[in-house]
């Protein structure tokens, strides 16, 4: 073993089910090293592709003095972290704004294909609420309104544990009717 560098040892070949077995320990140094949690399946494959080509090539040296399943994490690490490295200094990560609505951003108004089939899905939600009992009308609307288990227990005067069954249970009552009325 070299202490100022990789070991110099023979190269090892590994094969693409080798690296891929190892993905939750790809996914947790990923993690650990701050990609988020949307882009870890895109860093993944690109770390397990470039191990793939690295050890092809013959960079992926194991020291013989180390247990070969730790040899080979400690090796997938510094390939993550060359990674998240090169994700982190992207130029479109640099200049990524993030936008609610990116229709607004550009001025021009928004058009839903889909408006006619929406209305005629909330016509029949709108029926299917109308079908339930008063209890369960009262928080779905409170909900859709925006508010959340403690407003909706303040302003029904329930605990909250009986506002968040109630919506929990009127919620899984109009997903049954909704599909039977399909």
């Amino acid at each position: 073993m070299n202490p100022w560098g990789p070991y110099d040892g023979p190269a090892r070949v590994l094969t693409i089910a080798e690296i891929a077995a190892q993905e939750p320990h790809i996914r947790s140094a990923l993690r650990g090293l701050g990609v988020p949690a949307v882009d870890i399946d895109d860093v993944c494959q690109d770390v397990v592709l470039g191990a793939w080509i690295s050890a092809q090539a013959g960079r992926y040296r194991p020291d013989h003095a180390r247990e070969p399943l730790d040899a080979l994490k400690r090796w997938l690490f510094g390939v993550c972290r060359f990674h998240c490295t090169h994700y982190h200094e992207r130029a479109f990560r640099r200049r990524e704004v993030s936008v609610a609505d990116p229709w607004a951003a550009t001025g021009e108004e928004r058009v839903d294909p889909g408006h006619v089939g929406e209305r005629i899905d909330a016509g029949k939600a709108l029926m299917a609420i109308a079908a339930m009992p008063i209890w369960a009308r009262e928080v779905l609307v409170l909900a859709a309104l925006g508010h959340g288990g403690t407003e909706i227990a303040k302003l029904l005067r329930i605990p909250l544990g009986t506002a968040g069954s109630r919506l929990r249970l009127a919620r899984a009552r109009l997903k049954r009717k909704l599909r039977r009325r399909r």
